[in-house]
């Protein structure tokens, strides 16, 4: 603890040594009604032509603002305000130590367009702010009809898994939001594309954030309600891959004076057929297994959400918003496993036939408020979110074995397995701001997590003497993990010069409690922890900026690495969790550096993590071919690389977005894996976006990414290329919108994993048909002419508001 308070104050040090006196200048001016002449409190928000965010601020009650300790420069001033239309002021020039008077400026209930003010309601795809990298994903044309999880593999730095499973910067130990909020979804296939607005990667967060996950947080945003009256969209498509699938889905929303309402239903299927294979090579005695088969996935999903503000004064809101998501899958495979001898000849084999079906239901509600109590910003606000799961999976096997002559060696197993998941959790949060000056201010608050699981599972096996099946007590278990974690924070932040920076101060109390009720084992852990962050920025130059960051991370360990059950649903294969999982700790180390010019705006980051206990699972054999998987602490871990994320528009119908990443994992010596662990692994991936519009024409967007190995503790992931192409086209002034979209269309998307164990080694390889083609129709309706700049802040995006413009008022 200590040594992190040293380090942040070091960092503190050195970049106050680094600040250049530069002459500074400043832009004020007044926005008023175009036929009342009357101040208006608009939102102004500054940037440095044509894309750089400078800085944003709020005009007082006679419309006046004011941006300080300006470098010279270029600048452009975006105003806007509910009921008016948005303006955009171009091409203002400021040099050293001037003082720019902008008096003139009037807001229209109607949209305008001169030579010096025009109307911009189109946002870049990539953007940045002090804290995050956000991707508007909603200007993209290749998730349309799919899933979030369709969203994130679009993502630069985010990889998805053939399980689905995230990973950011290489790593599955991260924290996912839906809005500011954890993730109150069973499986991100739960969230249609079509409702998402944006993803924002925020890779070492401040405290006021919770402060699990090693590599950061991903916070997915919904859409809100943007505009005046009734509006709405309906939504329409299909996709094919080797067979057919379909959606449909509407948003509906309704602002009149201080009461906002939003809704959105949406259904849908999806059907994708597969095969795998697998090689399993014994080393004692030496013999192997190799299995391989094909099957088909497919169900069908609803989710609708909707929600109610109402502003009872400027700053004043209390709200409520829920979402309900329900759905069946249905997954059925066959499969032959052959056994081997040393020599390759086949001593037995076995088929399988797998039938999987299940149920999934969530419900989540919350309830917020939002009080701003005075002109200088001081603010409360709170949250209470409570959210309901509940997952039926059913899973049911018929297994025949034959000898080396292909003759039945018994009777068939045929077995039947369920699996019941309730889950309830309870998210209270209150968070306040106390400015001290416009650049300087202290944030505080505490947020109190609240989980409760039951997991079930049963197991029936076919008795050929009964005709019927009976209980297998050996596998069949039921655990309950609880887990209470009550946090407090404390922030302060200022600036001066083109300086900013951010301390803070997190505190964790976490409890736990587990039951495995089928042999009444208990066990519980508490553990107390501090998590010190900061976040440091300086202006270098007219368009350049430099930042630096440290945070303390957290990963927990999960019901399924702590359930104590000897699971040996599979003979071959046992799973059994460990309760004496400590928590996986990381120190966090990020220096990046935004460079603009007029042609390319090039932006690198480098990273360092020092993971320690890091949570890893560890294999070995107790028979010549039974192996057991569990998870234990490891010695820790060492992750370093850097993201170089490109982005050009130097024509107005072209838009190039580019990333590297190139990262490096090191695991520490363990007596454990020393025979057959790799210590060290590079693993990169490089995506390129490009994206042509060709005005009364069409728009087309074109994706290519390539992963390389990923390296494991035990293992690595295979490498994958994929390339998409979507083309769209509007019609009816823009209200009809038409897309067609192409994925992986060369068939070069790979799933695959190699893995090195006490004993043996294995390679697994999946083929889910990802190339596809889909088509989709969007229709917007209502008031679609006039917008409003949206006034629904919830807890967290209202403090980060604050933080933009606070972090930026000196620069």
């Amino acid at each position: 603890m200590n040594f992190c308070l040293k380090i942040a104050a070091l960092l503190v040090f050195v970049f106050s040594f680094a600040l250049n006196s530069q002459e500074t200048g400043k832009i004020t001016g007044r926005i008023t009604d175009s036929k009342t002449s009357a101040g208006l409190r608009a939102e102004l928000r500054l940037f440095l032509s044509p894309e750089t965010f400078i800085s944003g601020t709020k005009c007082d009650s006679s419309g006046s603002f004011s941006f300080e300790k300006l470098n010279s420069g270029t600048y452009k001033l975006e105003v806007s305000l509910i009921e008016y239309s948005t303006l955009t002021v171009d091409n203002i020039k400021l040099n050293y130590g001037e003082t720019l008077l902008m008096d003139t400026l009037k807001l229209k209930k109607q949209n305008i367009s001169t030579g010096e003010i025009l109307v911009e309601d189109e946002k870049s795809l990539v953007e940045f702010s002090q804290d995050k990298k956000i991707f508007n994903v909603d200007k993209s044309m290749l998730s349309k009809g799919g899933t979030a999880i369709d969203v994130l593999k679009k993502v630069p730095m985010v990889d998805v898994d053939v399980n689905d499973n995230v990973s950011l910067r290489g790593s599955q130990n991260v924290k996912i939001l839906i809005d500011d909020k954890p993730s109150r979804y069973a499986s991100l296939k739960q969230i249609p594309a079509d409702a998402i607005e944006r993803v924002e990667l925020i890779t070492n967060p401040p405290a006021k954030y919770e402060a699990e996950g090693v590599t950061g947080i991903i916070n997915i945003v919904m859409k809100k309600s943007e505009k005046l009256g009734f509006t709405g969209s309906a939504n329409l498509g299909g996709n094919y891959s080797q067979r057919f699938s379909g959606w449909g889905g509407t948003d509906l929303n309704f602002k009149k004076n201080k009461l906002t309402i939003f809704s959105g239903l949406y259904s849908g299927t999806w059907n994708n057929p597969y095969k795998f294979n697998s090689t399993t090579e014994y080393f004692s005695p030496i013999s192997s297994l190799l299995m391989s088969g094909s099957g088909r996935s497919h169900g069908n999903w609803l989710w609708g959400q909707g929600g109610v503000e109402y502003e009872f004064s400027p700053g004043k809101t209390i709200g409520f918003e829920g979402s309900i998501g329900t759905g069946k899958w249905f997954n059925k495979d066959d499969s032959r496993s052959d056994n081997l001898n040393s020599t390759g000849g086949m001593t037995s084999f076995f088929t399988q036939l797998n039938d999987r079906n299940g149920l999934w239901e969530n419900i989540t509600g919350s309830l917020y408020f939002n009080n701003k109590l005075n002109e200088l910003g001081e603010e409360l606000s709170g949250d209470l979110t409570l959210t309901r799961n509940r997952n039926e999976n059913k899973f049911s096997f018929i297994k025949h074995d034959y000898d080396s002559l292909s003759v039945l060696s018994n009777l068939p197993l045929d077995q039947r397995d369920t699996t019941m998941i309730k889950s309830y959790n309870i998210n209270a949060q209150l968070d306040y701001i106390h400015p001290f000056t416009k650049v300087t201010k202290i944030e505080t608050g505490y947020k109190g997590t609240f989980r409760f699981n039951d997991n079930n599972f049963t197991s029936d096996t076919l008795d050929y003497i009964i005709n019927n099946y009976v209980n297998n007590q050996s596998i069949t278990n039921h655990f309950k993990f609880d887990e209470y974690i009550s946090a407090a924070y404390a922030m302060f932040s200022s600036s001066f010069g083109g300086f900013s920076f951010k301390l803070g101060l997190r505190a964790e109390q976490t409890n736990t409690k587990g039951q495995l009720l089928t042999n009444s084992q208990d066990f519980t852990q508490n553990y107390f922890d501090i998590f010190p962050t900061v976040n440091l920025s300086q202006k270098i130059g007219t368009a350049h900026q430099l930042q630096l960051s440290y945070s303390r991370r957290i990963t927990r360990p999960n019901i399924w690495r702590l359930n104590p059950f000897v699971n040996k649903r599979n003979p071959r294969f046992i799973f059994v969790g460990n309760p004496q999982l400590k928590p996986e700790f990381t120190d966090s180390y990020e220096l990046s550096f935004m460079f603009y010019s007029s042609v390319i705006s090039i932006t690198p980051i480098g990273f360092f993590r020092q993971n320690h206990d890091v949570i890893s699972s560890y294999s070995y054999l107790i028979d010549s071919n039974v192996s057991v998987t569990t998870y234990r602490n490891a010695t820790g871990s060492k992750a370093y690389g850097m993201d170089l994320l490109l982005s050009s528009r130097t024509l107005s119908w072209l838009n190039l977005n580019a990333t590297i990443s190139l990262y490096n994992t090191k695991f520490d010596s363990d007596p454990l894996l020393t025979d057959y662990a790799q210590e060290e692994g590079f693993s990169w991936k490089a995506n390129i976006r490009t994206t042509f519009t060709l005005p009364g024409l069409f728009n087309i967007e074109l994706y290519y990414t390539y992963t390389g190995k990923k390296v494991n503790a035990q293992g690595f992931e295979v490498p994958s290329s994929n390339f998409d192409m979507a083309i769209s086209k509007t019609l009816l002034k823009d209200k009809l919108t038409l897309s067609l979209r192409g994925g992986d269309i060369f068939k070069t998307v790979q799933w695959g994993q190699d893995v090195s164990a006490s004993g043996y080694k294995s390679s697994f390889r999946n083929d889910w048909s990802s190339r596809n083609v889909s088509i989709s129709i969007s229709y917007r309706f209502g008031n679609t002419d006039e917008y409003f700049q949206k006034k629904k802040k919830t807890k967290q995006n209202t403090n980060e508001g604050t933080d933009q413009q606070d972090s930026n008022q000196g620069r």
